[in-house]
């Protein structure tokens, strides 16, 4: 077979046999290319082939380290999500938080807390206020920045049933 194939490449070089290049379109004649077959190549497509198993190496090691750095980086954020999910129900017991406990009254979705200032020493209210906690870098979600965004216009109501 190896004959066989070596004739075909010889008979495509020396017939005037031109091939067509699939992103230009452009003839090329297959007498002034290294033709070849998987089991004889060219010295030319043996470099080829010895660089892009090289590239490939190159490649993989690449991936691995990307894809270790992703898993922990995972790892890394979902701590900090369980982390800021418990803070966020601890804070009103901290001893840093600035409110009174037991002015606080948890929602924890869309918005942690709505504090009724006043209301536990007092009786009476002074303030409401919508608090959300945050820890580290996260920010407020679209649907919090909206109902941030309305308080913020004073459009806020308050209906009897």
């Amino acid at each position: 077979m190896a004959n066989e194939i070596q004739d075909l490449i010889t008979f495509l070089k020396t017939n005037g046999f031109k091939a067509e290049c699939p992103s230009c379109s452009e003839k090329i004649d297959l007498s002034k290319t290294p033709l070849f077959d998987a089991e004889n190549f060219t010295p030319e497509a043996k470099q080829l082939l010895k660089e892009r198993k090289e590239i490939n190496k190159e490649r993989k090691l690449e991936l691995k380290s990307r894809s270790g750095k992703t898993s922990q980086r995972i790892e890394t954020t979902t701590q900090s999500v369980n982390i800021g999910f418990i803070l966020e129900r601890l804070a009103p017991a901290l001893k840093g938080f600035r409110f009174d406990k037991n002015d606080c009254r948890s929602l924890f979705d869309p918005i942690d807390y709505i504090i009724f200032e006043g209301l536990n020493k007092t009786g009476s209210v002074q303030r409401i206020i919508f608090t959300d906690i945050k820890t580290g870098d996260a920010r407020l979600k679209k649907n919090q920045k909206a109902i941030k965004k309305l308080v913020e216009d004073k459009n806020v109501e308050f209906r009897k049933y």
